[in-house]
Formats: C-alpha cells, sequence, structure tokens
C-alpha cells in the first residue's frame, strides 16, 4: 500500500508543476528538498520553486506530461515520462519558438512521511535542443 501511496505523492508533484497548483507542489516538497539533475549541484527547495515556476512553467506552456513507466521500492519511485508542450518564452537564453517540443527523461524521487524529499532527474536536453533549433539534427547517411 505505501507503494501506491508513494506513487501518487511522486506523480502528484508532476501533475502541480504542470497545472501551476504552486500551494500544492509546496505542499508536497519537504522543507529540506535537494534536487540532483542534469550534472548541476544540488539545488534546495526554493530554488526548485523558482526554477519551475519561473523559469521553465514561462518557458514551456500547455504542458502534457505522461508517465509510461513508474516503479516503486521502498520509499523510491522512478518515473519515466515524456512532456510534450509549447516553447512560449526564454528557456536558457533561448528565444520562444513557438513549437510544440517532446521533453522526455527520467527521475526518482524519495518520499518519506508524505513528502518528496530528493529527486534525481536526467533530461534528454540534446533532443530539446534539436527541435528548439539550437543543435543541428543528426544527418544519415
Amino acid at each position: 500500500m505505501e507503494t501506491t501511496s508513494n506513487k501518487e505523492i511522486a506523480l502528484g508533484l508532476s501533475k502541480a508543476i504542470m497545472t501551476g497548483q504552486w500551494d500544492k507542489v509546496e505542499a508536497l516538497l519537504d522543507d529540506n528538498f535537494q534536487y540532483i539533475g542534469d550534472g548541476q549541484p544540488a539545488i534546495n527547495k526554493q530554488q526548485y520553486l523558482y526554477f519551475m515556476k519561473e523559469m521553465l512553467c514561462t518557458a514551456m506552456t500547455n504542458m502534457d506530461m505522461k508517465f509510461p513507466r513508474v516503479i516503486a521500492e521502498g520509499d523510491m519511485v522512478s518515473v519515466d515520462y515524456t512532456n510534450e508542450m509549447t516553447n512560449s518564452g526564454i528557456f536558457f537564453g533561448i528565444p520562444a519558438t513557438n513549437k510544440r517540443v517532446f521533453g522526455t527523461g527520467q527521475f526518482i524521487r524519495q518520499i518519506k512521511d508524505g513528502k518528496v524529499v530528493a529527486e534525481w532527474q536526467s533530461t534528454n536536453m540534446y533532443g530539446l535542443m534539436v527541435q528548439l533549433g539550437v543543435i543541428p539534427a543528426p544527418q544519415g547517411k
């Protein structure tokens, strides 16, 4: 039963971010939350909230996130995700393209006492940069 509840909490955080339910996002994160992703130094709860609200969700809108694989064991929930979204704002210095793009990746969230205490994420930034026109698409033979 605990793994089912942990899955709901882990996915509930993503759904709250996508729908802009920032009070719910804040409530689902433990005060000592740590995010480690894509080779960057860890960030805390306030830095994560700022990134999600002020950077990601202003650059990428109309998100349609799907979770094709969700695996839970103990207090850990592993999620494989796809996210179709519109690049409607500046994303890491890249001007808006107004294109629909697909983000993909995986994250693992650790749940304790009904809150997310840590997240480790890997995002396919290469694929996203190709879609945004920053990196040329690979050419086949």
